[in-house]
């Protein structure tokens, strides 16, 4: 068990699943830092609502957006 969704059930994960979650935060990672332009930022920001909608990761995909804003920072 990792933890309960919103109904309260359990939710168990394995280690594979854990493992696909890993390489999805890290490509969102490489995809934030490869963005030029505010296409790419939307893009991006796309990629992230994905990644919250796949795996349910909150702090994952906080951590993402703020990337992301500091990259839009950078870029302004």
């Amino acid at each position: 068990m990792i933890g309960k969704d919103k109904n309260q059930n359990l939710i168990y994960l394995s280690i594979d699943t854990i493992e696909d979650i890993i390489k999805a935060k890290n490509k969102a990672v490489k995809v934030i830092e490869s963005c030029k332009n505010d296409k790419h930022l939307n893009s991006a920001k796309n990629y992230i609502k994905l990644y919250m909608n796949a795996t349910d990761d909150l702090v994952g995909a906080s951590q993402l957006e703020l990337q992301l804003l500091e990259k839009r920072k950078e870029l302004c």
